[in-house]
């Protein structure tokens, strides 16, 4: 699974409101269709609440975002049950 951040996001931008999408997500491998869920873990998904999980996009849930490097953690379930985790850190620069 590949977490792909967007790049440019910024305090105080349209980019980084709730419901903007920050990442996008794919699997390769494994048996369609797959679900992704955003996955506890209190290192790599320690700010998974500020995010909330679409189809395939990663959003910002009702929050708007700030400056910081926010870790999320997130998980794949493909159709016979087979799971992968991976996590990414999701950019967020100070307003200008």
């Amino acid at each position: 699974m590949t977490i792909t951040p967007e790049e440019g996001l910024q305090q105080g931008n349209e980019n980084v409101n709730a419901d903007a999408v920050v990442a996008t997500l794919s699997a390769e491998g494994g048996t369609g269709p797959f679900t992704y869920t955003l996955e506890t873990d209190e290192v790599n998904g320690v700010d998974n609440n500020s995010f909330k999980i679409d189809g395939t996009n990663v959003k910002v849930n009702t929050t708007p975002l700030t400056e910081k490097e926010y870790k999320i953690n997130i998980k794949v379930t493909d159709s016979k049950s087979k799971t992968f985790t991976n996590n990414a850190t999701i950019s967020v620069a100070g307003a200008e």
